[in-house]
C-alpha cells in the first residue's frame, strides 16, 4: 500500500508524529508522506534517513478564483518550506487570521438568523475558530443544513457558489506563489483531491494545465474509483504525474491508512516518479 497524504497533530491530524510513524511501521505501507498543512515541522522531529521510502511532503492552502484549495508539494526541501512558514505565519499573524475569520463567519451566520457567539476560546491554530463556531452552531441548531464541520467548511464557507460562502482569500497565499515555492524547494506540485471541492472538476484540471502544476492526486478517500480512473486518464493524456493518498488523520476517523493499487496500475508512467527515486 501507498499513502502520500497523511496528517499529524501538528496540523489537522489527531496523532502525534511519533504515534503516526509507529502506525505506519506497523502497517503494510511502503511509500508514504506526512503532508501537514502549510509546513514541514513534523520532519524536524526524526531522522529522515531512518525512513528510506518516505517522500517529504507539504499541503499548502491557497486559492483559485476565490475558492480555497490545497496544493501538495512532494520531494520538497523541508527546511526551506519551514522558513517560508515561519515568515508567512508567525503566531501573531495566525491569531489575527483566526480572530478575523471568526468575525466574518459569525457575521455571515447572523445575516441568516443564526445567532452564535463571536468570541472563541482559542486562536492559536489555523482553522480552530471555524471548528469551534460550527460546534456551537450545530448544538444550537441541530437541523442546520451541514451536519459536520468538514462539509460546512468545504461546501459552505469555501464554496463561492454557496449562500454560506465567506471570502477568505486575504488569509491565503496566491496560488502562483505556492507553485513557485514548491518549485524553488526542489519539489513537485500536485492538485489535492480535485473532487472534494464541490466545484467544476473540468475547470480545475484546466487550471492544472494553465498553471503548469506537475500532477494530480488521483486516489483519495473523498472520491470514487470511477473518478480516480478519470483522473488517471487525464494524467496519462496530458503527461502529468499522479499521486496516491488517503487523507488519513487518525484512528478515530472513518478514513483508513493506506491506499491499495494493483501492480498493473502502478506500472503506468504517471506513477513512476514514486518509485524512481
Amino acid at each position: 500500500m501507498i499513502d502520500l497524504h497523511i496528517k499529524s497533530r501538528l496540523s489537522t491530524g489527531e496523532m502525534s508524529v511519533f504515534r503516526l510513524l509507529e502506525t505506519v511501521n506497523a502497517s503494510n505501507i511502503s511509500y508514504f508522506s506526512i503532508a501537514d498543512k502549510n509546513h514541514c515541522l513534523a520532519y524536524k522531529l526524526f531522522d529522515l534517513e531512518d525512513y528510506p521510502k518516505l517522500i517529504t511532503g507539504v499541503s499548502i492552502n491557497t486559492y483559485y478564483k476565490g475558492m480555497p484549495l490545497d496544493i501538495i508539494g512532494y520531494d520538497v526541501d523541508v527546511e526551506l518550506i519551514n522558513e517560508w512558514y515561519d515568515k508567512t505565519y508567525p503566531q501573531e499573524k495566525i491569531e489575527w487570521i483566526e480572530r478575523d475569520r471568526a468575525r466574518q463567519i459569525v457575521r455571515m451566520l447572523r445575516s441568516k438568523s443564526y445567532e452564535v457567539e463571536e468570541e472563541c476560546s482559542r486562536y492559536d491554530k489555523l482553522g480552530s475558530t471555524s471548528k469551534e463556531i460550527f460546534a456551537r452552531l450545530i448544538d444550537k441548531y441541530p437541523d442546520f443544513v451541514y451536519k459536520n464541520e468538514r462539509d460546512f467548511r468545504l461546501y459552505g464557507l469555501n464554496n463561492p457558489d454557496s449562500e454560506y460562502y465567506v471570502n477568505q482569500t486575504a488569509y491565503l497565499p496566491n496560488i502562483d506563489v505556492v507553485i513557485n515555492l514548491i518549485k524553488v524547494a526542489g519539489g513537485k506540485s500536485f492538485l489535492a483531491h480535485p473532487f472534494e471541492y464541490r466545484s467544476d472538476v473540468g475547470k480545475l484540471l484546466e487550471m492544472v494545465l494553465d498553471k503548469d502544476i506537475d500532477g494530480v492526486e488521483v486516489y483519495h478517500a473523498s472520491i470514487s474509483v470511477l473518478n480516480s480512473l478519470t483522473l488517471i486518464e487525464f494524467c496519462e493524456n496530458t503527461n502529468k504525474l499522479a499521486s496516491i493518498g488517503s487523507g488519513f488523520t487518525g484512528d478515530n476517523q472513518l478514513i483508513p491508512l493506506g491506499v491499495y493499487l494493483d501492480e498493473e496500475s502502478l506500472k503506468k508512467d504517471c506513477f513512476s516518479w514514486i518509485f524512481n527515486r
